[in-house]
């Protein structure tokens, strides 16, 4: 199984950093190619960014079955062209941001997602809308960090277990949602402090395409696509 990732960002060094760290959760068999397009924003973290990283994101998803891929996901929680991509791709694309809502779902009856910027909180707060999710929601925080910024996992580590405790202690989450991929580095440490489920999105994006591979399964869009 060859599964595409692509970036909202340009960095190179993001496509180095990610690949280890998403490499330790894949299935026996399933091979992952990390492809960060060039005409990306350096990070997308506001609504500026999100328009200029979606049709470089299509691209990208486009191209993916040609190049020999069974699933794509889209490494951003902020999921630039997700549903545009689902409209035009005949295999599964999975946004980070639907994968670890959809899974915050399974563990626990409330969540709190950690944002890096203030900026992404509203494009956050629209995406939860989208998916029906609001009445699940504890809260939507953030540690006003920039993205390329998170890769200082020591300072990440603190600042999110910070908004984090507070999304435990005073909004009643149960299951905290990382809000960015970058920070996925600092799930399984975050999880023992705090003592709730962390649900990390690009690794959520990743299960759930195998999954998706696995089963066969579609999107109705994908369903569409395939029948034209």
């Amino acid at each position: 199984m060859k599964i595409k990732v692509i970036l909202a960002s340009s960095s190179q060094e993001l496509v180095r950093s990610q690949l280890t760290d998403r490499q330790k959760a894949l299935a026996p068999g399933t091979e992952i190619r990390i492809v960060a397009p060039s005409k990306c924003p350096p990070s997308t973290e506001g609504e500026v960014d999100e328009i200029l990283a979606a049709p470089q994101i299509l691209s990208e998803v486009i191209k993916a079955k040609e190049e020999g891929f069974n699933a794509v996901t889209i490494d951003c929680t902020l999921e630039p062209g997700l549903r545009a991509a689902k409209q035009v791709s005949s295999i599964p694309v999975v946004g980070a941001g639907e994968a670890a809502l959809s899974l915050a779902l399974i563990l626990g009856e409330r969540f709190s997602i950690i944002m890096p910027s203030p900026e992404s909180i509203n494009l956050m707060i629209s995406r939860i809308r989208q998916m029906g999710l609001w009445e699940r929601i504890a809260s939507v925080r953030s540690i006003d960090v920039h993205v390329l910024d998170l890769e200082d996992r020591t300072r990440t580590l603190t600042a999110v277990a910070k908004e984090a405790r507070i999304a435990i202690d005073k909004d009643g989450a149960e299951v905290i949602v990382l809000g960015c991929t970058v920070m996925g580095p600092i799930a399984d440490e975050l999880s023992s402090r705090l003592g709730v489920p962390v649900v990390e999105p690009g690794t959520a994006a990743i299960k759930l395409a195998e999954v998706l591979t696995t089963t066969g399964w579609i999107s109705a869009q994908s369903m569409r696509k395939k029948e034209e």
